[in-house]
């Protein structure tokens, strides 16, 4: 009995505490709200809000809506190498494997379809047996492009380099009535299926509307599979599958 009233007495004042605590979180915080304004009905008047009507609630649940949908970002557009309106000069459409570790589920390597200029017949110095050299930028694969709507884009080319003198490939763009923007593709990951982005740090701001894409042929052996135009920025994002 003396020890159990010993735990009873020490833990009195624990209690105590306790309670003192809730007593002053209580006073606190009715004091913390501001005062509520005194309302003054009239005789037969109630003291419930009105119901919101139907039309009003239809018309909340609409800007809901639209304020979502406006919110959902806006979809990337994929132009694959076969999509091609055009090939001009020497430029092919052909398929190979893709890089090793893309696979089907069963571990069978995919395939990929690309544009390229195996041999563009350019010479190094003009007067050599083969007659003048055509110009290796005449060699292209034409595409269109349509933009659903205006905003910032940050395209990727997925390609492929043959060696360090066929690691680079043209990209133009050109707007209906408007100015063609051309942008080189070049980086040093050779034999290996890859994304590298196309325009500068801020991406590309694209009116809606239909766009002729080019893509022409720099050196030879340089292969293109796919341009992404993403919608998120370059220092976020960088595609890492075959279709970003």
């Amino acid at each position: 009995m003396r020890g159990r009233s010993g735990v009873l007495r020490r833990a009195i004042p624990v209690v105590s505490f306790c309670a003192a605590s809730a007593a002053v979180v209580i006073i606190l915080s009715v004091k913390a709200g501001p005062p509520t304004p005194a309302v003054r009905l009239a005789a037969g008047q109630s003291s419930q809000l009105p119901a919101p009507s139907e039309s009003s609630v239809g018309a909340d649940a609409s800007s809901a809506v639209t304020a979502w949908v406006q919110f959902q970002a806006a979809p990337d557009i994929l132009v694959r190498a076969e999509s091609a309106k055009e090939l001009r000069g020497l430029m092919t459409l052909e398929e190979c494997a893709d890089n090793k570790d893309i696979v089907t589920p069963l571990g069978q390597r995919l395939r990929v379809k690309y544009v390229w200029c195996k041999d563009d017949g350019r010479v190094d110095r003009e007067g050599e047996p083969g007659g003048p050299a055509n110009p290796s930028q005449e060699h292209a694969a034409v595409f269109e492009l349509v933009v659903p709507e205006t905003r910032a884009y940050y395209p990727w080319a997925r390609v492929w380099w043959e060696d360090s003198c066929g690691d680079s490939i043209i990209v133009l763009l050109t707007p209906e009535g408007g100015e063609t923007k051309e942008f080189v593709v070049q980086d040093g990951t050779l034999q290996w299926w890859h994304w590298v982005p196309v325009a500068g740090q801020g991406g590309l701001l694209l009116q809606q509307g239909t766009y002729r894409l080019l893509v022409k042929n720099r050196e030879d052996g340089a292969r293109l599979s796919s341009i992404l135009f993403c919608t998120k920025r370059y220092e976020v994002y960088k595609p890492e599958t075959p279709e970003g």
